[in-house]
């Protein structure tokens, strides 16, 4: 494992959007040596390139990403997909029903060992040999009350609006969070969490344009930092879709921004660029 990693989320099945993000990595300075993948790359294709359906290019890009070095946790998405049986019990599933039932009949006839690899972990500390960071997906749903903190590891520990919470229960407590800090995706809000060890005190700063120009330092020790990549499938009115370079060795993170170019990229090319990053690794 390198050191240098794109770190991306909530894709939402946007396969043009991904490619331009990875190509767009690639360019800048260093490039990067893998991709660490926070969950959510199904649902939603309506808000992420107008389709209400799951397309073939868009499992394609699935298989493509395999081609280089992939760590990845799964999502509320790949998680309802992979538990029909919650269809009935789960507001989400509920909701998303039939969304839901087209995607497993598409994955059982053709490409059932994808969701297979996409589920494997809820939960990754990263880099392996000295882990700094826990990556997880987020859930906005209710994985608290006001007596008594808990969580399943899919749904991990945080809400951004809860700010106490998760001062108290993640960063405060060695037995939630034994990285120094997390990566988490789920919101498709890009911005960054940062904790004193010192004064205690949980700060959340929203993405601005000017993140995209420099790096950030996340290496100051007496801080904690939890950083959301934002979408990379889905824009709002206030984000564009986003990713980040992260540096494990300059202890730094870029995020770097897709406007949408409307050029269609020639998935040979996107490949061949695939494969050439494998033969410089």
């Amino acid at each position: 494992m390198g050191n240098r990693h794109l770190v991306i989320s909530d894709i939402h099945e946007n396969h043009e959007a991904i490619m331009r993000l990875i190509l767009k990595a690639r360019k800048i300075p260093g490039g990067f040596c893998d991709i660490w993948f926070l969950g959510d790359f199904f649902g939603h294709s309506e808000d992420a390139d107008g389709k209400n359906h799951l397309t073939q290019n868009s499992l394609l890009t699935i298989e493509d990403l395999f081609q280089l070095p992939l760590y990845c946790v799964f999502g509320n998405w790949e998680y309802w997909l992979a538990h029909p049986e919650n269809d009935e019990v789960n507001d989400g599933q509920r909701g998303n029903s039939n969304a839901l039932g087209e995607r497993r009949e598409i994955l059982k006839r053709t490409k059932t060992h994808l969701l297979q690899r996409l589920m494997r972990y809820s939960i990754l500390e990263l880099p392996e040999t000295r882990p700094e960071f826990t990556l997880f997906h987020g859930c906005s749903f209710s994985c608290h009350d006001t007596v008594a903190y808990h969580a399943d590891p899919w749904e991990s520990y945080i809400n951004p609006h809860d700010l106490n919470i998760v001062t108290r229960n993640l960063f405060g407590n060695a037995d939630h969070l034994k990285t120094p800090h997390f990566l988490f995706g789920h919101t498709h809000i890009p911005g960054f969490f940062v904790y004193s060890k010192t004064s205690f005190v949980n700060m959340w700063r929203i993405f601005s344009p000017e993140m995209a120009k420099k790096p950030i330092y996340y290496g100051n020790e007496n801080q904690r930092f939890g950083i959301n990549p934002g979408s990379a499938g889905i824009t709002q009115v206030n984000f564009p879709r986003t990713a980040i370079i992260l540096d494990t060795k300059e202890k730094t993170f870029q995020y770097i921004v897709d406007h949408g170019d409307p050029m269609r990229i020639n998935r040979n090319f996107f490949l061949t660029s695939l494969s050439m990053r494998n033969r410089q690794r």
